[in-house]
């Protein structure tokens, strides 16, 4: 008990309090074309990580969504001939029929003419495989093309980076402390006949 009396007449010291970090300092830069410049600390920032730096991480992770997406039809757009190519260069191959025996032997006529008609059509069998693979492989190049052209970049005007910048600084901004008691306030243990109890004393 006393032990008790003394923590509270002494007074515990509270836990030293976590001061939050300084918000990062946006600057925003209308230029003449119509466009804008964002620093974040001195550093250019745009897109995704411009979105990052003005606490808007669901923009970020839409234009990061756009641009990959984007990209992905443009690899598949250059790869597409390619496939198509070997796509038909395996057809071909597997229309292939196997080169029957010239006929005859030496010192007498030899007829090659069976042979070689074979290989003529398996020839022939495989420019066509060749040429439709590659007009399939080029089709396909020019639809991912288009489709990644279509692909609409998340990436904001000036009006709309002008104001997530002051949205920014709003959310950011210190808020006001209330002004306390003049006078403050003091805790005091006293003791009486028999009786120890606190009092709260109010200046003004």
């Amino acid at each position: 008990m006393p032990a008790l009396l003394l923590a509270l007449a002494l007074g515990q010291a509270a836990p030293a309090a976590v001061t939050p970090a300084a918000p990062r300092a946006i600057d925003f830069t209308r230029l003449p074309d119509g466009s804008f410049r964002a620093t974040l600390d001195g550093q250019p920032v745009a897109g995704a990580d411009f979105y990052r730096a003005v606490l808007r991480p669901d923009l970020a992770a839409r234009s990061e969504e756009a641009r990959s997406d984007r990209t992905a039809l443009q690899v598949a757009a250059v790869a597409a001939p390619l496939f198509g190519v070997g796509m038909g260069w395996v057809a071909g191959t597997a229309h292939q029929w196997p080169l029957p025996p010239c006929v005859g032997e030496p010192p007498f006529p030899v007829s090659c003419t069976a042979r070689d008609q074979v290989a003529s059509q398996n020839r022939a069998a495989m420019n066509r495989a060749l040429v439709a693979g590659s007009v399939a492989g080029v089709a396909s190049g020019a639809l991912f093309l288009f489709l990644g052209s279509r692909v609409r970049q998340v990436e904001p005007t000036a009006d709309e980076a002008e104001a997530l910048v002051r949205a920014y600084r709003a959310r950011t901004a210190p808020a006001a402390v209330p002004a306390g008691p003049a006078g403050g306030a003091s805790l005091r243990l006293e003791a009486g006949p028999g009786v120890v109890g606190l009092a709260l004393l109010l200046g003004f």
